[in-house]
């Protein structure tokens, strides 16, 4: 079924005319798809959540334990802690707890729908290049916000170059570059998500039926990795936002 792209989706008569949400042109199962995810998203976090506080009800040292398998509440727990670990390479602790819940929604949300690719009557939301501009754009608008915000002087002046009479040409390429981030952002994610199902696709016509499972082992890393991705460079497009003196002071230590 995810090989003929199938989607329980198309079975409503709304989705399958087009007619739900008008402009999407043969996506609605995209929308459909992406608010899935989220509410998948909310559900589990809030899941976990609970069973966080629960343990932390208990007052002694069992509620620093992890649970003996991997439960929701672990997986959200190293997916967190995993994030936490990237960001603390690039950003002070101030920043780290400013951004970790935006990243850290990034990350979820966007492996989750990456893995409704290979769940048999699903397709994933982001091999829709629509769908995927809406998330560059706020990692755009966060990272043009720090800017502007913690030193908008410095910033601008970062775009202009150290040499005045270049700054012209510096900045064209500067804000050519600061339109380059979020373009990259959009075209990885969907590239990749749409050639990963593609390669799917037509390996499954190929090939004996046992052999995709291969395939589907693939798509579960690709699931990862591009959610990484795409949270990595909205941490590092947050870090070259900083005043230099932030960035000093992070080279120093």
């Amino acid at each position: 079924m995810i090989a003929s792209g199938f989607s329980w989706f198309h079975m409503i008569p709304a989705v399958d005319h087009d007619s739900l949400v008008p402009g999407l042109h043969g996506h609605t199962y995209a929308f459909l798809s992406a608010w899935t995810a989220c509410f998948i998203v909310c559900v589990l976090g809030w899941y976990a959540g609970s069973k966080l506080k629960s343990a932390r009800g208990k007052g002694d040292l069992t509620q620093w334990y992890s649970d003996e398998s991997l439960t929701i509440r672990n997986f959200f727990e190293l997916v967190i802690e995993g994030v936490r670990y990237f960001m603390d390479q690039l950003l002070d602790k101030k920043d780290v707890r400013t951004f970790l819940p935006l990243i850290g929604t990034f990350f979820l949300y966007i492996f989750f729908c990456n893995i409704m690719g290979i769940v048999p009557g699903f397709l994933p939301p982001t091999d829709y290049v629509n769908h995927n501009v809406g998330m560059a754009v706020v990692s755009f608008l966060v990272f043009m916000y720090v800017g502007l915000s913690r030193d908008a002087v410095g910033f601008i002046k970062h775009l202009a170059g150290p040499v005045w009479w270049i700054a012209p040409l510096l900045f064209s390429i500067e804000v050519i570059s600061l339109v380059v981030r979020p373009t990259a952002l959009i075209l990885r994610l969907t590239g990749n998500m749409f050639g990963d199902h593609m390669v799917f696709t037509i390996m499954s016509d190929l090939v004996p039926a046992f052999v995709p499972v291969v395939f589907l082992l693939l798509a579960c890393m690709v699931s990862t990795i591009q959610a990484f991705v795409f949270s990595l460079l909205s941490v590092i497009y947050i870090y070259l936002s900083l005043p230099h003196e932030d960035h000093d002071e992070a080279h120093a230590h």
